[in-house]
């Protein structure tokens, strides 16, 4: 956003802002709350305190930065307020609750959470913070409502590390699923209105994530790897204490399972023709958009044990070599193929969400090190977002259904896109009208995380 657009907006930007006014006390951070967002929309090289103190009437640098790496106000508080402003807008039942990790690519050893583990944003394993967003997205839009910063588990257990980062006692290592199923968690608590959960591998592969949300009471459309295992017919499970005891030895301790498991991707190629069905998952601006899916009933192996029978969806494009993919849901039979598909097909948007966070908003251009600031950080961020996704639901302005995200360095990047189920990439393909044959979308694909 340029200097003229940021000033036109500044009136706009102030009344969003005084909602949240209050929760950061005293009036002089109170002003430092409206530098700071005003900064983060206004772009430039570099987002960070020292800039935006020197861009925006000479702020004072150090008192800036000191609102944000050890300011006396709860993040947590700024983000509840955010997603109650964000459900008055774009609350809905049937909504879908999105997670997804991210990585912030960092020098040195002193940034908390930090070390070498594996980041989409550079899509190899380097020296990175990671965490896991949740997006909340219905009809009516989308956008961030929770975070985690993931603490790997020999930084849970340095206390000189933590000490010095300002971990709380209380926060334990979590693996990333458990993360997300944390902020799950707490939605639900709260009474935030949504019916599904959407994720990839990292959380369909995870039965603990699985069970927690079905617990919930949320259904669920979750990527899983080509290679898990599944049972196509129920399988016989005799409890221990019911096994008969072996002429030589102890009593078996655990169930017997009987049944033959086979991987998802040979479930697939063993498919019949007839199996398989062109699903419309939104409107397109070439028209409807669709895809292959077909559905298997199954039954999941969940700590050595089956789960409840479930539906497993085979994804399939329709391209000269098409590609495979791999959900599973836990959605009753009477819900169609074609919801489950449209819901899977909005996980776009929390990778939409991730771009535009970093390149409008500076999610990722923070200099701080210690673990106030970065949730300081990155509840300003998120409040600049959800104040130009707010601005366009209240304008009703939408994107033509095949705009894509532009690169996340974009100033101008478009955002905040209220179509449901309406997918930018090159999985959908639209429908092909008069002699012309079916083709892929000539959209690339948006930028790595």
């Amino acid at each position: 956003m340029d200097e003229q657009q940021l000033k036109a907006l500044k009136p706009e930007l102030d009344r969003f802002l005084d909602r949240y006014a209050p929760l950061f006390g005293r009036d002089g951070n109170r002003a430092h709350a409206r530098r700071f967002v005003q900064g983060l929309l206004r772009g430039g090289d570099r987002r960070n305190t020292e800039n935006i103190a020197e861009a925006l009437d000479g702020g004072p640098v150090r008192s800036l930065q000191a609102f944000v790496t050890t300011g006396a106000w709860k993040d947590a508080d700024v983000v509840a307020a955010l997603r109650g402003q964000i459900l008055d807008a774009l609350g809905d039942a049937d909504a879908v609750w999105n997670s997804d990790e991210t990585g912030f690519p960092k020098k040195g050893t002193k940034s908390v959470g930090v070390k070498r583990q594996y980041s989409g944003t550079l899509g190899r394993t380097d020296n990175c913070q990671v965490a896991v967003f949740a997006n909340y997205c219905s009809t009516k839009g989308h956008t961030f409502v929770d975070r985690r910063l993931f603490l790997p588990e020999d930084w849970a257990d340095d206390v000189d590390r933590r000490t010095e980062a300002g971990v709380p006692k209380d926060v334990m290592f979590r693996t990333k699923p458990a993360l997300a199923l944390e902020m799950i968690a707490g939605a639900v608590a709260a009474g935030v209105p949504f019916r599904w959960a959407g994720g990839d591998c990292v959380y369909g592969d995870n039965p603990t994530f699985v069970q927690g949300v079905r617990a919930l009471g949320k259904w669920y459309v979750l990527d899983i790897s080509s290679d898990t295992q599944v049972w196509t017919a129920a399988p016989q499970v005799t409890p221990a204490d019911q096994r008969p005891r072996p002429a030589r030895g102890r009593q078996p301790t655990k169930p017997l399972v009987v049944g033959d498991r086979r991987r998802v991707d040979e479930i697939a190629a063993s498919l019949p023709a007839g199996a398989w069905r062109r699903v419309v998952v939104g409107e397109g601006s070439q028209g409807p958009r669709v895809c292959e899916y077909a559905e298997v009933p199954v039954w999941f192996c969940e700590d050595q044990l089956p789960g409840p029978g479930e539906r497993l969806l085979v994804y399939r494009s329709l391209s000269q070599e098409p590609e495979l993919k791999y959900h599973r849901s836990n959605a009753p039979a009477e819900v169609p193929l074609e919801k489950l598909a449209q819901v899977r097909g909005v996980r776009w948007t929390i990778e939409e969400d991730i771009q535009s966070c970093k390149g409008e908003c500076g999610l990722d251009e923070y200099e701080t090190r210690g673990w106030v600031g970065w949730h300081h950080h990155t509840a300003l961020s998120m409040l600049a977002l959800a104040f130009l996704v707010l601005r366009k639901h209240q304008l009703g302005g939408k994107r033509a259904p095949d705009d894509r995200a532009r690169s996340a360095g974009a100033t101008d990047a478009p955002i905040g896109r209220a179509d449901l189920g309406h997918r930018r990439d090159p999985e959908m393909v639209p429908v092909a009208t008069g002699t012309q044959s079916p083709r892929r979308s000539q959209s690339s694909q948006a930028a790595p995380r």
